[in-house]
């Protein structure tokens, strides 16, 4: 962790959308306290979190197992993410990792892709005193206005529709990938 800030371990309690603008917002809570940090996310983000905090994997690996499976083939093991600054209300995070000689390796990351990660890897996620600050002066009016879209009761009904979905699609579904 970064010497000169203090960070609280945080865990993801859900996903919810922005009423305003129906935007997926992470919804994270301190461990050994009651401040909860909320962090806007795309789509596709969020569905990858899903399936990351439900353990479902697809026939073929999709971005962040690729990932995932490179580190480990590499000998590169997660120890924690850290969700370290936020700047014109953008987020900042950095995955620790370490290599296979003990080397600490640390890596931007956007906390999105972070959070999916460390869930797969179950690894803890520090955020920033000043991060949970500036969001609860800053962003706690944003942060009321969501409602959860996601409980894990919707989740179950929704998961195996969702996987039909996506296995139908085909790469000119989504774009040059």
């Amino acid at each position: 962790m970064k010497r000169d800030k203090k960070f609280q371990e945080m865990t993801i309690t859900g996903i919810a959308s922005d009423n305003r603008n129906l935007q997926p917002v992470v919804i994270l809570k301190e461990t050994k306290g009651e401040r909860e940090l909320y962090i806007w996310i795309g789509p596709v983000e969020a569905m990858a979190l899903q399936r990351a905090i439900n353990k479902e994997v697809f026939q073929r690996p999709l971005t962040h197992e690729l990932v995932r499976n490179i580190m480990e083939k590499s000998g590169l093991i997660m120890e924690h993410i850290e969700i370290d600054d936020l700047r014109d209300h953008t987020y900042y995070a950095t995955i620790y990792l370490k290599g296979p000689n003990s080397k600490l390796i640390t890596v931007d990351a956007r906390p999105s892709d972070s959070l999916v990660l460390a869930t797969w890897s179950g690894v803890p996620i520090y955020v920033s005193e000043d991060v949970i600050a500036g969001m609860v002066q800053g962003d706690k009016e944003e942060g009321a206005g969501h409602k959860v879209l996601f409980t894990q009761e919707d989740i179950d009904e929704t998961d195996e529709e969702l996987t039909k979905i996506l296995e139908r699609m085909g790469p000119d579904d989504v774009g040059n990938a």
